[in-house]
């Protein structure tokens, strides 16, 4: 049985308590638990106060067993931060908005010592999974679109990224290039002319995330749309308007982080949860302790 825990990004101190809570101990410095064992949605660095922290207790749990890990949106972007594009330059361009998400972890691993270390991690992150799909329950960073699973299978059987598959998925406009964005940032749609928002690093954007685990038939913008737009809240989703109308109808759960909510941690559908409660943000870490149950309830919800 499986501890799904969200998006951590440095904050090693909650991520102790939650385990903590969940019934893991410290023994030969790794968490154990005799019975269960957790998976961890990504996105472990950036923002948080204690990075180093955090790395050294997931990677410890993953390489000793008693955790599994998925790749999230920020490793992947580490990766390519650091990872050399052979026509110059890096995957990731060292622009000013990438360096300052990146800042706080590039500090805490500011010393000779600490970039080796920090090269050891990238190479880890390599090694993490795109998703999981395990018997009776899927575990992905940002969205679970069977045809993007079904296209990631196939050029990466074991989920893994290659160094050929990782610069194409750089490249704008290449199928690598967005069944990566789709899975690990999540599906997005154009917003009407004239119409934008500010997202929580201050970058104005023309596109919106989606709840694709919910149909937008019957939805309003609001219910729809990660983020509130007033022009648009209250009126109908136009399908019309939508290149992907698609929404997550299997009744294999599916466990995810990345969306940065807020309030009260719920199960947003009987077969969909998002484990990214905005801990970097002053809200809560949070877990889903799973022990089979194909309809999510509630109950299975932790916080720390």
């Amino acid at each position: 049985m499986y501890d799904i825990i969200g998006d951590i990004h440095g904050h090693a101190s909650e991520l102790q308590q939650l385990l903590t809570k969940l019934g893991y101990t410290l023994q030969q410095g790794i968490y154990r638990h005799p019975t269960r064992q957790v998976i961890f949605v990504g996105d472990f660095v950036d923002r948080g106060p204690h990075i180093r922290e955090t790395l050294h207790l997931v990677r410890g749990m993953v390489d000793g067993g008693t955790a599994l890990a998925v790749m999230g949106n920020h490793e992947y972007n580490a990766i390519c931060f650091h990872e050399h594009h052979p026509q110059g330059g890096h995957l990731r361009p060292h622009i000013p908005r990438n360096i300052f998400q990146h800042l706080r972890t590039l500090e805490e691993f500011n010393s000779r010592e600490g970039w080796e270390q920090w090269q050891d991690y990238i190479r880890w992150f390599k090694t993490l999974p795109l998703f999981l799909e395990l018997p009776g329950l899927r575990v992905v960073h940002a969205c679970w679109d069977p045809r993007h699973i079904q296209y990631l299978r196939k050029q990466l059987p074991d989920a893994r990224l290659t160094d050929d598959f990782l610069l194409r998925s750089t490249q704008r406009g290449t199928p690598e290039y967005r069944a990566v964005e789709d899975t690990l940032k999540g599906k997005e749609v154009d917003l009407p002319v004239g119409t934008s928002f500010h997202d929580k690093d201050g970058n104005a954007r023309t596109k919106m995330r989606t709840r694709w685990w919910r149909n937008p038939q019957g939805s309003t913008y609001q219910e729809y749309f990660l983020e509130p737009i007033e022009a648009l809240n209250s009126l109908p989703v136009d399908q019309t308007a939508l290149t992907d109308v698609w929404h997550y109808q299997d009744d294999i759960p599916v466990f995810f982080g990345h969306y940065w909510l807020r309030g009260t941690p719920q199960i947003l559908n009987v077969h969909a949860v998002c484990l990214d409660y905005s801990v970097a943000k002053g809200g809560e870490l949070v877990a889903y302790r799973w022990n089979g149950e194909q309809e999510l309830t509630a109950a299975g919800l932790f916080s720390a």
